[in-house]
């Protein structure tokens, strides 16, 4: 008789891979700030060092996924949940930048926003119901 294992992929590691994502941005804002949003080319100095700023918060919140995926083990589903609201209100920002006209629309940009939406999907889709621990499965028996 086989025993169903459950999913191959952990919430864990969704969150490791969801977590990649600030990280990368952060490192592109820092390096390249006028090329990496899409009203870049109109940037002052100013809004070249909020940026850079914004790239070290993501930088921050890509660690802090990364964290907590590392040594958060029983809570870790309702992390999971928050980390999917703020992908998700980034997404609500750029359908907001698009609508009110602060930001061109453009076919490339909404290709863009797909990647926060799907990262938020999964991260809520692995954070529906708490994984079980090998201690709850032995309580279980």
């Amino acid at each position: 008789m086989e025993e169903d294992v459950g999913p191959s992929i952990g919430l864990s590691t969704i969150m490791k891979l969801t977590g990649t994502l600030p990280i990368l941005l952060g490192i592109v804002f820092l390096l390249t700030p006028r090329t990496a949003i899409a009203v870049g080319p109109h940037l002052t100095e100013y809004g070249i060092f909020v940026s850079m700023y914004v790239g070290v918060f993501a930088i921050l919140l890509g660690l802090s996924q990364w964290l907590v995926s590392i040594y958060v083990k029983e809570n870790l589903h309702i992390f999971g949940r928050f980390f999917a609201f703020g992908l998700g209100s980034t997404v609500l920002l750029e359908i907001y930048g698009w609508t009110t006209g602060l930001m061109e629309f453009e076919f490339k940009f909404l290709f863009a926003t797909m990647i926060p939406v799907s990262a938020t999907l999964v991260l809520l889709l692995y954070s529906i119901s708490p994984e079980q621990t090998e201690t709850d499965t032995i309580n279980e028996n």
